[in-house]
Protein backbone atom coordinates (compact mmCIF):
# COMPACT_ATOMS: atom_id res chain seq x y z
CA UNK A 1 0.00 0.00 0.00
CA UNK A 2 1.26 3.39 -1.23
CA UNK A 3 -0.63 5.70 0.64
CA UNK A 4 -2.04 5.41 4.23
CA UNK A 5 -4.19 8.48 3.44
CA UNK A 6 -5.46 9.97 0.31
CA UNK A 7 -7.43 12.84 0.70
CA UNK A 8 -9.49 15.39 -1.81
CA UNK A 9 -10.67 18.94 -1.55
CA UNK A 10 -9.92 22.06 -1.35
CA UNK A 11 -6.43 24.03 -1.33
CA UNK A 12 -6.16 27.34 0.43
CA UNK A 13 -4.18 29.70 1.09
CA UNK A 14 -4.64 30.52 5.07
CA UNK A 15 -3.75 34.22 5.92
CA UNK A 16 -3.54 34.59 9.85
CA UNK A 17 -4.53 37.71 11.28
CA UNK A 18 -4.32 38.74 15.55
CA UNK A 19 -7.03 41.69 15.43
CA UNK A 20 -9.14 43.06 18.31
CA UNK A 21 -13.18 42.41 18.66
CA UNK A 22 -13.21 46.19 17.44
CA UNK A 23 -12.40 45.45 13.96
CA UNK A 24 -15.02 42.71 13.44
CA UNK A 25 -17.55 44.87 14.07
CA UNK A 26 -16.07 47.48 11.48
CA UNK A 27 -15.71 45.17 8.69
CA UNK A 28 -19.42 43.99 10.04
CA UNK A 29 -18.19 40.50 10.30
CA UNK A 30 -20.01 37.66 12.80
CA UNK A 31 -17.31 36.23 15.26
CA UNK A 32 -16.67 33.00 15.28
CA UNK A 33 -18.41 32.30 12.10
CA UNK A 34 -17.36 31.24 8.13
CA UNK A 35 -18.69 32.91 5.21
CA UNK A 36 -17.52 32.61 1.55
CA UNK A 37 -16.51 35.82 0.16
CA UNK A 38 -15.76 37.20 -3.50
CA UNK A 39 -12.94 38.62 -5.07
CA UNK A 40 -14.40 42.32 -4.05
CA UNK A 41 -15.04 41.59 -0.48
CA UNK A 42 -11.62 39.34 -0.17
CA UNK A 43 -9.53 42.76 -1.75
CA UNK A 44 -12.03 45.01 0.57
CA UNK A 45 -10.49 43.28 3.91
CA UNK A 46 -6.91 42.76 2.75
CA UNK A 47 -6.79 46.26 2.21
CA UNK A 48 -8.05 46.62 5.82
CA UNK A 49 -5.93 44.49 7.21
CA UNK A 50 -2.37 45.99 6.24
CA UNK A 51 -2.11 47.69 9.60
CA UNK A 52 -1.49 44.35 11.31
CA UNK A 53 0.60 41.10 10.90
CA UNK A 54 -0.76 38.31 8.67
CA UNK A 55 1.12 34.74 8.81
CA UNK A 56 0.42 32.69 5.52
CA UNK A 57 0.47 28.91 5.52
CA UNK A 58 -0.56 26.46 3.06
CA UNK A 59 -4.27 25.18 4.34
CA UNK A 60 -8.30 23.90 3.83
CA UNK A 61 -9.13 21.70 6.46
CA UNK A 62 -8.06 18.23 4.62
CA UNK A 63 -4.61 19.48 3.33
CA UNK A 64 -4.15 20.78 7.89
CA UNK A 65 -5.68 16.91 8.68
CA UNK A 66 -2.96 15.26 6.08
CA UNK A 67 0.12 17.37 6.84
CA UNK A 68 -0.88 16.39 10.39
CA UNK A 69 -0.80 12.89 9.67
CA UNK A 70 2.37 13.30 7.75
CA UNK A 71 4.10 15.13 10.97
CA UNK A 72 3.20 11.80 12.67
CA UNK A 73 4.81 9.45 10.63
CA UNK A 74 1.96 8.47 8.01
CA UNK A 75 2.38 8.73 4.44
CA UNK A 76 -0.28 10.75 3.24
CA UNK A 77 -1.27 12.29 -0.79
CA UNK A 78 -3.76 15.30 -1.76
CA UNK A 79 -5.73 16.16 -5.04
CA UNK A 80 -7.11 19.58 -5.25
CA UNK A 81 -7.00 22.73 -7.88
CA UNK A 82 -4.94 26.08 -7.41
CA UNK A 83 -3.99 28.76 -9.86
CA UNK A 84 -0.90 29.20 -11.74
CA UNK A 85 0.24 32.01 -9.49
CA UNK A 86 2.89 32.11 -6.90
CA UNK A 87 0.46 31.37 -4.34
CA UNK A 88 -0.13 28.20 -5.98
CA UNK A 89 3.34 27.21 -6.61
CA UNK A 90 4.11 28.10 -2.75
CA UNK A 91 1.07 26.02 -1.69
CA UNK A 92 2.32 23.10 -3.72
CA UNK A 93 6.64 23.47 -2.39
CA UNK A 94 4.80 24.14 0.95
CA UNK A 95 3.23 20.82 0.91
CA UNK A 96 6.12 18.34 -0.08
CA UNK A 97 7.92 20.10 1.88
CA UNK A 98 5.59 19.09 4.87
CA UNK A 99 5.91 15.34 3.49
CA UNK A 100 2.55 14.98 1.70
CA UNK A 101 2.97 14.04 -1.71
CA UNK A 102 1.56 16.39 -3.93
CA UNK A 103 -1.22 15.82 -6.97
CA UNK A 104 -2.65 19.50 -6.39
CA UNK A 105 -3.36 21.15 -10.05
CA UNK A 106 -1.75 24.01 -10.80
CA UNK A 107 -4.12 25.16 -13.64
CA UNK A 108 -6.66 26.91 -12.09
CA UNK A 109 -7.80 30.36 -12.18
CA UNK A 110 -6.15 32.13 -9.00
CA UNK A 111 -5.57 30.22 -5.67
CA UNK A 112 -8.14 30.48 -2.99
CA UNK A 113 -7.29 31.84 0.23
CA UNK A 114 -9.02 31.92 3.58
CA UNK A 115 -8.60 35.39 6.04
CA UNK A 116 -8.77 34.11 9.37
CA UNK A 117 -9.64 36.43 12.26
CA UNK A 118 -8.39 35.75 15.57
CA UNK A 119 -9.65 37.39 18.41
CA UNK A 120 -8.29 37.65 22.19
CA UNK A 121 -10.89 35.54 23.60
CA UNK A 122 -9.32 33.01 20.60
CA UNK A 123 -12.06 32.56 18.61
CA UNK A 124 -11.61 32.66 14.77
CA UNK A 125 -13.67 34.46 12.16
CA UNK A 126 -13.55 33.00 9.15
CA UNK A 127 -13.81 34.47 5.53
CA UNK A 128 -13.15 32.28 2.23
CA UNK A 129 -12.48 33.15 -1.05
CA UNK A 130 -12.62 29.65 -2.95
CA UNK A 131 -10.99 30.86 -6.17
CA UNK A 132 -9.31 28.60 -8.45
CA UNK A 133 -10.47 24.97 -5.74
CA UNK A 134 -13.83 25.18 -7.62
CA UNK A 135 -12.77 24.25 -10.79
CA UNK A 136 -11.54 20.98 -10.02
CA UNK A 137 -13.10 18.52 -12.25
CA UNK A 138 -12.87 14.66 -12.00
CA UNK A 139 -10.36 14.45 -15.01
CA UNK A 140 -8.38 15.98 -11.62
CA UNK A 141 -8.67 13.21 -9.91
CA UNK A 142 -5.87 10.59 -10.02
CA UNK A 143 -6.55 7.22 -9.79
CA UNK A 144 -3.80 5.06 -9.66
CA UNK A 145 -2.88 6.92 -6.30
CA UNK A 146 -6.15 6.67 -4.67
CA UNK A 147 -6.77 3.18 -5.73
CA UNK A 148 -2.76 2.49 -3.67
CA UNK A 149 -4.11 4.15 -1.03
CA UNK A 150 -5.35 2.49 2.44
CA UNK A 151 -7.68 5.22 3.23
CA UNK A 152 -9.48 8.24 1.31
CA UNK A 153 -10.59 11.25 3.22
CA UNK A 154 -12.59 14.25 2.41
CA UNK A 155 -14.77 16.76 3.79
CA UNK A 156 -17.97 18.39 2.61
CA UNK A 157 -16.45 21.47 1.42
CA UNK A 158 -16.37 19.53 -1.66
CA UNK A 159 -20.15 19.74 -2.84
CA UNK A 160 -20.55 23.28 -3.32
CA UNK A 161 -20.12 22.95 -7.36
CA UNK A 162 -21.25 20.77 -9.35
CA UNK A 163 -17.86 19.45 -11.20
CA UNK A 164 -16.57 18.95 -7.52
CA UNK A 165 -19.41 17.14 -7.10
CA UNK A 166 -18.21 14.95 -9.62
CA UNK A 167 -14.43 14.11 -9.00
CA UNK A 168 -16.28 13.45 -5.77
CA UNK A 169 -18.29 10.82 -6.87
CA UNK A 170 -15.69 9.49 -8.89
CA UNK A 171 -13.20 9.10 -5.79
CA UNK A 172 -15.96 7.88 -3.88
CA UNK A 173 -16.96 4.98 -6.32
CA UNK A 174 -13.58 4.18 -7.06
CA UNK A 175 -12.97 3.64 -3.53
CA UNK A 176 -15.65 1.56 -3.64
CA UNK A 177 -14.77 -0.65 -5.95
CA UNK A 178 -11.24 -1.19 -4.55
CA UNK A 179 -12.23 -1.39 -0.93
CA UNK A 180 -10.85 1.70 0.47
CA UNK A 181 -12.43 2.56 3.39
CA UNK A 182 -14.06 6.23 3.33
CA UNK A 183 -13.61 8.51 5.84
CA UNK A 184 -15.16 12.35 5.17
CA UNK A 185 -15.97 15.37 7.53
CA UNK A 186 -18.92 17.69 7.46
CA UNK A 187 -16.93 20.47 7.23
CA UNK A 188 -19.25 22.86 9.15
CA UNK A 189 -22.98 23.17 9.46
CA UNK A 190 -23.49 25.82 7.00
CA UNK A 191 -22.44 22.80 4.50
CA UNK A 192 -24.57 20.78 6.20
CA UNK A 193 -27.59 22.94 5.64
CA UNK A 194 -26.60 22.86 1.88
CA UNK A 195 -26.30 19.54 1.15
CA UNK A 196 -27.82 17.53 4.02
CA UNK A 197 -29.76 15.15 2.11
CA UNK A 198 -26.75 14.26 -0.27
CA UNK A 199 -24.29 13.68 2.90
CA UNK A 200 -27.41 11.13 4.25
CA UNK A 201 -27.12 9.52 1.00
CA UNK A 202 -22.88 9.57 0.47
CA UNK A 203 -23.10 8.59 3.84
CA UNK A 204 -25.62 5.58 3.72
CA UNK A 205 -24.14 4.65 0.42
CA UNK A 206 -20.34 4.86 1.15
CA UNK A 207 -18.96 6.49 4.06
CA UNK A 208 -17.25 4.01 6.40
CA UNK A 209 -16.66 6.90 9.57
CA UNK A 210 -17.81 10.09 9.17
CA UNK A 211 -16.39 13.05 11.75
CA UNK A 212 -19.05 16.13 13.29
CA UNK A 213 -18.67 18.41 15.31
CA UNK A 214 -21.89 18.44 17.47
CA UNK A 215 -23.40 21.09 15.59
CA UNK A 216 -22.68 19.73 12.15
CA UNK A 217 -24.46 16.12 13.65
CA UNK A 218 -27.58 17.67 14.41
CA UNK A 219 -28.13 19.73 11.57
CA UNK A 220 -27.67 16.96 9.35
CA UNK A 221 -29.62 14.33 11.60
CA UNK A 222 -32.36 16.83 12.61
CA UNK A 223 -32.33 16.12 16.26
CA UNK A 224 -31.78 18.36 19.19
CA UNK A 225 -29.49 16.42 21.22
CA UNK A 226 -26.32 14.55 20.94
CA UNK A 227 -27.37 11.26 21.92
CA UNK A 228 -30.26 11.12 19.12
CA UNK A 229 -27.38 12.75 16.62
CA UNK A 230 -25.12 9.61 17.54
CA UNK A 231 -27.95 7.03 17.40
CA UNK A 232 -29.37 8.77 14.30
CA UNK A 233 -25.61 8.33 12.75
CA UNK A 234 -25.16 5.13 13.60
CA UNK A 235 -27.93 4.08 11.63
CA UNK A 236 -26.42 5.29 8.15
CA UNK A 237 -22.85 4.64 8.98
CA UNK A 238 -20.91 1.64 10.49
CA UNK A 239 -18.46 4.53 12.43
CA UNK A 240 -19.15 8.07 13.99
CA UNK A 241 -17.32 10.27 15.77
CA UNK A 242 -18.53 13.55 17.19
CA UNK A 243 -16.41 16.17 18.61
CA UNK A 244 -17.85 18.32 21.59
CA UNK A 245 -15.06 20.92 22.20
CA UNK A 246 -13.59 21.49 25.25
CA UNK A 247 -16.19 18.67 26.52
CA UNK A 248 -14.38 15.84 25.00
CA UNK A 249 -15.74 13.19 22.11
CA UNK A 250 -18.60 10.15 21.47
CA UNK A 251 -17.23 7.67 19.05
CA UNK A 252 -18.53 4.54 17.94
CA UNK A 253 -18.37 1.66 15.68
CA UNK A 254 -20.56 -1.12 15.15
CA UNK A 255 -20.80 -2.66 18.98
CA UNK A 256 -18.13 -0.24 20.09
CA UNK A 257 -18.82 3.16 21.97
CA UNK A 258 -16.14 5.45 23.89
CA UNK A 259 -16.23 8.36 25.15
CA UNK A 260 -13.20 10.53 25.52
CA UNK A 261 -12.24 12.99 28.31
CA UNK A 262 -10.93 16.20 27.00
CA UNK A 263 -7.11 17.42 27.53
CA UNK A 264 -7.82 20.30 29.81
CA UNK A 265 -5.67 23.44 28.33
CA UNK A 266 -6.07 27.07 28.00
CA UNK A 267 -6.82 27.57 23.94
CA UNK A 268 -4.60 30.41 22.17
CA UNK A 269 -6.34 30.03 18.73
CA UNK A 270 -9.13 27.30 18.01
CA UNK A 271 -8.39 27.42 14.33
CA UNK A 272 -7.68 23.92 13.45
CA UNK A 273 -8.66 22.09 15.87
CA UNK A 274 -11.07 19.69 14.20
CA UNK A 275 -8.35 18.93 11.36
CA UNK A 276 -5.93 17.58 14.15
CA UNK A 277 -8.28 15.56 15.97
CA UNK A 278 -8.84 14.00 12.29
CA UNK A 279 -5.24 13.92 11.93
CA UNK A 280 -4.65 12.03 14.79
CA UNK A 281 -7.59 9.81 14.86
CA UNK A 282 -7.16 8.91 11.10
CA UNK A 283 -3.34 7.53 11.93
CA UNK A 284 -4.41 5.68 14.30
CA UNK A 285 -6.93 4.21 12.32
CA UNK A 286 -4.50 3.74 9.32
CA UNK A 287 -2.19 2.06 11.74
CA UNK A 288 -5.53 -0.49 13.01
CA UNK A 289 -5.08 1.30 16.60
CA UNK A 290 -8.51 0.88 18.74
CA UNK A 291 -10.89 3.57 19.02
CA UNK A 292 -9.65 4.52 22.26
CA UNK A 293 -6.14 5.16 21.32
CA UNK A 294 -7.34 6.54 18.23
CA UNK A 295 -9.45 8.97 19.99
CA UNK A 296 -7.17 10.09 22.45
CA UNK A 297 -4.67 10.67 20.24
CA UNK A 298 -6.52 13.13 17.95
CA UNK A 299 -8.04 14.58 21.09
CA UNK A 300 -4.37 15.38 22.67
CA UNK A 301 -3.18 16.49 18.97
CA UNK A 302 -5.79 19.21 18.82
CA UNK A 303 -5.41 19.92 23.03
CA UNK A 304 -1.95 20.94 21.89
CA UNK A 305 -2.68 22.95 18.26
CA UNK A 306 -5.12 25.60 19.67
CA UNK A 307 -2.58 26.47 22.57
CA UNK A 308 -0.76 28.44 20.20
CA UNK A 309 -1.05 30.13 17.37
CA UNK A 310 -2.53 28.90 13.54
CA UNK A 311 -4.01 25.44 12.65
CA UNK A 312 -0.51 23.28 12.84
CA UNK A 313 2.02 22.17 15.24
CA UNK A 314 5.43 23.06 14.17
CA UNK A 315 8.71 20.91 14.84
CA UNK A 316 9.19 17.54 15.94
CA UNK A 317 4.88 16.53 16.54
CA UNK A 318 6.18 13.25 17.16
CA UNK A 319 8.31 14.03 20.13
CA UNK A 320 5.31 16.81 21.44
CA UNK A 321 2.72 14.01 20.90
CA UNK A 322 5.22 10.66 22.42
CA UNK A 323 3.20 11.68 25.81
CA UNK A 324 0.13 9.66 23.80
CA UNK A 325 2.18 7.93 21.15
CA UNK A 326 4.00 5.71 23.35
CA UNK A 327 0.95 4.29 24.42
CA UNK A 328 -0.58 4.08 20.83
CA UNK A 329 0.54 -0.31 20.44
CA UNK A 330 -0.77 -2.44 17.05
Amino acid sequence: MQFDVFGIENPLIDLLVQVPDEFLERMELKKNHMQLIDASRHGFLLEHLKEFSVQTAAGGSCANTLLGIAQLGGRTAYCGKVGRDVHGQVYVEKLEEAGVNSFVRLDGSVTGSVIILVTPDAARTMNTFLGACQELTAADVPLDALKSSHLLYMTGYLWDTQNQQEAAALALRTAGAEGIHVTMSLADPFCVHRHQQDFLDIIDRYVDFVFANRDEALALTGTDSTHDAMRELRKICDGAVITLGGRGAYITRGEEHVYMDPFAVQPVDTTGAGDAFAAGFLHGLSQGQSLHHCGRLGSYFASRVIQHMGPRLEGDVRAQLAEVLDDVRP
